[in-house]
C-alpha cells in the first residue's frame, strides 16, 4: 500500500465519523424543536380553552382548541426520540427511562382534551370546566415527572 493511502484513509473515516455525529445532532435539535412547536399548541389551546371556562361559556368556542390539542397530543411522544435528551430542553432523562408512562401521561392529557371537544360539541360548560381540570391535571402530572423547570 502506498504511504499516503493510510493517512487518507484515516482522515476519510475521521470525516465519516463527524459527518454522522453531526446528523445525530441535527436531528436531536430538529425533534427538540418540533417538541417545542407542539407544546406551544398545547400552551395557545389550553389558554383559549381557560378563557372560555373563565367566562362561563359559550362551551362551543373550546371545541376547536381542544381538537387542536388533542391531535397534537396524539403526536407529541414521536418528538421525544432516542438521543433528544441532550441540548436546549427541559425534558428529564426520565422520559427514555420510563417510555410507556411517559406515552401514557400524554395519552391522557389527549383523552381530556378529546373530552372537552365532546362537551363543548355539545354546549355543555359543565362538560368543558371538567375536562379542563382532568387535562390541568394530566399536564401537572407529566411535568412533574418529567420536566426540569
Amino acid at each position: 500500500m502506498a504511504y499516503w493511502r493510510k493517512p487518507v484513509l484515516a482522515l476519510g473515516l475521521a470525516l465519516a465519523v463527524a459527518t454522522v455525529g453531526s446528523l445525530a445532532y441535527a436531528q436531536a435539535d430538529d425533534a427538540i424543536k418540533s417538541r417545542k412547536d407542539g407544546f406551544q399548541v398545547f400552551r395557545t389551546s389550553a389558554g383559549a380553552i381557560k378563557r372560555v371556562v373563565d367566562s362561563n361559556g359559550p362551551a362551543a368556542e373550546a371545541a376547536a382548541p381542544a381538537q387542536a390539542l388533542a391531535a397534537q397530543a396524539a403526536k407529541q411522544v414521536s418528538f421525544f426520540p432516542a438521543g433528544s435528551d441532550k441540548g436546549n430542553t427541559k425534558a428529564k432523562p426520565e422520559i427514555w427511562a420510563n417510555m410507556a408512562d411517559f406515552t401514557a401521561k400524554m395519552k391522557a392529557a389527549e383523552d381530556a382534551a378529546t373530552a372537552i371537544a365532546t362537551a363543548a360539541a355539545a354546549n355543555n360548560i359543565d362538560g368543558v370546566k371538567a375536562g379542563f381540570g382532568a387535562l390541568g391535571a394530566a399536564c401537572g402530572a407529566c411535568h412533574k415527572a418529567y420536566r426540569n423547570d
